[in-house]
């Protein structure tokens, strides 16, 4: 009887335990917006990595970086990359930073801490959840351009317009 409680509790801390880590192969994020055309999306991705998130872990580990060089966005056309590298100000500021760290998992949720450096501003976001998929996890953020103190860029005299609302999505893949 004692094995077989043994062999179960053997069993169980295994399974329990394969949902407690992740290995990240791809690291994609992806910023869309609104004009008074049309939606808009801009990306970056890195693939081919190999990372290992650890959920509720007590060891101290930095998290997972990005540095992602603001010209490597891709917006699906040279207009669109030139406007969106302008109002991030590439030339000033050529690199974003993106931090996500201390993953934890509670009532079958995840949450983890993102910290941002975008255009000079350094932003915390220390409680956001992100949502499991086939794809890896993901996270989603909605940032707005007075904080990150930019104005929303506008083309044709005002008649194109973005509007002050950024979706930011954070994609983790296995």
């Amino acid at each position: 009887m004692r094995i077989l409680l043994l062999i179960g509790l053997i069993l169980f801390s295994a399974g329990s335990q394969e949902r407690k880590e992740l290995v990240i192969t791809q690291q994609k994020i992806q910023v869309s917006g609104y004009t008074s055309v049309g939606k808009f999306n801009c990306d970056f991705s890195k693939v081919g990595l190999a990372d290992t998130l650890r959920f509720n872990s007590g060891e101290v580990k930095k998290g997972l970086e990005f540095k992602i060089p603001v010209k490597h966005f891709s917006c699906g056309n040279f207009l669109l990359n030139n406007d969106f590298r302008s109002t991030l100000k590439a030339e000033d500021f050529p690199f974003a930073h993106v931090r996500v760290a201390n993953f934890r998992e509670k009532s079958g949720k995840i949450f983890y801490h993102l910290s941002l450096d975008l255009v000079g501003k350094k932003l915390e976001f220390p409680d956001l959840m992100l949502e499991r998929s086939p794809k890896g996890l993901s996270g989603k953020l909605i940032l707005n351009f007075e904080l990150l103190n930019l104005s929303p860029p506008s083309k044709f005299g005002g008649l194109v317009k973005v509007e002050d609302q950024l979706d930011l999505e954070i994609l983790l893949g296995s």
